[in-house]
């Protein structure tokens, strides 16, 4: 019952409310942005020991069975997903449900060694990671077959990622997480497009502004693609100024030895950004629909089982899974509210970081 709105929405978790979407550099950088800011003093290392550990190392557990990479191979399914790690087995079927990532990508890697994922996606080479599945260890490769379990390639979908500031602080790599050094978050009011922080859930889509698509379908209206052209001319230009904020800002406060978290990225103070968006009202784009969206905002039209509107984003993850967000239909509808396809930031085109185009 819900209705559908189809957008392309890099950075989603950041702009789930207006849908924003962000336009290409012009070059798209083949180096590293200019230093325009100071670098702040090096912070030393002060217990280099701790610092070198491994934290990611199974301990020995000669106590458990060894298993055959073809046992290994053998658990790839919802019913029973094993997963193998520098010689260490875990059967994880308990979490189908549980990783942030998603199901798809459980499935993607059961059957076999964690270590080519992870290179990818470092987050998980926290130590406390591999503290936990150790609950859930049932044996042991051989080290032959630990080598030979590891010893394959996997993709890296963020190669076509766009450079970022330097002052901009990456809490996650993959994908790029990242808030600005607090001393120029304070400096100004209006955060500048290159220090605006970043919340990723995927690779950022490579989308040029021709081939964009809008697509708009639900209960009660008449299936429309709009082009940004279409957007830009169409519609009003309406700007909002408005403060964001990660959820999870301040993450890393939680996490010390007695508590630890598992949910990236680990901010620290530093994801919350404010900027001037610049776009059309999502209730004007349903009104050209055919909504209703004067009579629903006024309680004058029931809005029977619509409910919200759902976003689904060009950004997929390796298996095809997109992301996506919803607001309810009532921010969408409302007269006075500030719910926008975005297409400025800052009186500039958007960054591909924060929804291009």
């Amino acid at each position: 019952g819900n209705f559908t709105a189809a957008v392309a929405m890099a950075a989603a978790g950041v702009f789930g409310t207006a849908g924003t979407m962000t336009l290409l550099e012009e070059a798209k950088h083949q180096t590293l942005p200019k230093q325009k800011y100071p670098s702040p003093e090096p912070i030393p290392i002060h217990n280099k020991e701790s610092h070198n550990a491994d934290y990611n190392e199974p301990p020995p557990r000669p106590d458990l069975p060894t298993i055959s990479l073809e046992d290994l191979a053998e658990h790839n399914e919802e019913s029973s997903m094993w997963f193998s790690f520098r010689g260490a087995v875990y059967d994880m079927t308990f979490f189908i449900n549980g990783h942030p990532g998603g199901t798809p990508r459980l499935l993607m890697a059961a059957g076999q060694d964690l270590e080519p994922y992870w290179e990818v996606y470092r987050q998980h080479f926290r130590g406390h990671i591999v503290t936990w599945m150790e609950k859930y260890r049932i044996g042991n490769l051989s080290p032959e077959d630990a080598v030979k379990a590891r010893d394959f390639e996997f993709g890296d979908m963020f190669e076509t990622d766009p450079l970022r500031d330097p002052n901009l602080l990456g809490c996650t790599q993959k994908p790029w997480c990242g808030e600005p050094r607090i001393d120029l978050l304070t400096q100004d009011y209006i955060t500048p497009n290159e220090l605006f922080y970043v919340r990723n859930h995927l690779a950022v889509p490579d989308i040029e502004e021709d081939e964009y698509r809008l697509i708009i379908k639900g209960k009660g209206i008449k299936k429309h693609k709009f082009t940004l052209h279409d957007l830009k001319t169409k519609f009003p230009k309406h700007e909002v100024v408005t403060t964001l904020q990660c959820a999870g800002n301040r993450r890393e406060d939680m996490h010390d030895d007695d508590h630890k978290i598992f949910i990236a990225p680990h901010w620290v103070v530093g994801a919350m950004s404010t900027a001037k968006w610049g776009g059309v009202k999502i209730r004007d784009v349903l009104k050209h629909c055919g909504l209703d969206v004067d009579g629903m905002a006024l309680g004058e039209t029931d809005t029977g089982n619509i409910k919200h509107v759902q976003f689904e984003g060009y950004d997929t993850d390796e298996t095809g899974l997109c992301y996506g967000g919803s607001i309810p239909i009532d921010k969408a509808v409302d007269g006075l509210g500030d719910a926008i396809f975005a297409f400025e930031m800052n009186d500039k085109p958007l960054p591909r970081d924060h929804g291009y185009p």
